[in-house]
């Protein structure tokens, strides 16, 4: 079966790939790049939307008051 992609996704991914090879893959770069591009946004009027970080949950991880015992073969 042929895979069919969606052409949103591909020119994201395209976009993407682009800007990675342009910076050498350096993910320090990439987000300074993407910061300046924000700022410029910002510059020209345009409303950037940030969502705040989501909270992490205090009962992430089970602790055990005892270890489990191991089963018999």
């Amino acid at each position: 079966m042929m895979r069919v992609e969606n052409e949103i996704l591909a020119e994201i991914h395209r976009g993407r790939a682009e800007r990675a090879r342009a910076c050498n893959y350096d993910v320090d770069v990439i987000f300074a790049e993407m910061r300046e591009d924000l700022t410029r946004l910002r510059a020209e009027g345009w409303k950037v939307v940030s969502f705040p970080p989501k909270r992490i949950e205090e009962a992430s991880a089970v602790v055990r008051e005892e270890p489990p015992k191991p089963r018999n073969p």
